[in-house]
């Protein structure tokens, strides 16, 4: 299996970094839009890139069942739990292919972070309050 890779300034889908995302169970995060190279580097490990067309355009998703994923800023500081990494935050991460198989025999190989580290930010506040809606209609 190959060793430990960079890629840099990729952008950051669904990051479900320090709980669990309620459909897998895992901690995960899509690494998205996804450069020509970096795609070509990925794939030469076995593991798929996949596009639904959609604002990620090439990406992979990245999971974990058992640690969380940690991400650093850019002084190499632990962005606590309480700042939550968003949609649209960019990140250098080192990352690694491993092969999987599960109880019912299907395998491949999926990809690992090793490290990340959040180069820009975009923190998620949580989505609109529908109360803010109302008033606003009716006003």
């Amino acid at each position: 299996m190959s060793e430990v890779f960079k890629l840099e300034n990729v952008e950051l889908y669904w990051p479900f970094l320090y709980e669990r995302n309620q459909l897998s169970s895992k901690y995960q995060v899509d690494l998205s839009n996804l450069t020509d190279e970096q795609v070509e580097k990925i794939e030469a490990t076995g593991v798929n890139i996949r596009n639904k067309q959609d604002e990620r355009n090439a990406f992979v998703t990245c999971k974990s069942a058992k640690y969380e994923i940690t991400p650093y800023d850019k002084s190499g500081e632990v962005i606590p739990s309480t700042v939550k990494v968003g949609n649209g935050s960019r990140a250098n991460l080192m990352v690694k292919p491993y092969s999987w198989k599960s109880p019912t025999g299907q395998k491949g190989v999926s990809l690992g972070i090793v490290k990340m580290v959040v180069t820009d930010l975009n923190e998620y506040t949580g989505g609109t309050d529908v109360s803010d809606l109302v008033e606003e209609e009716t006003l």
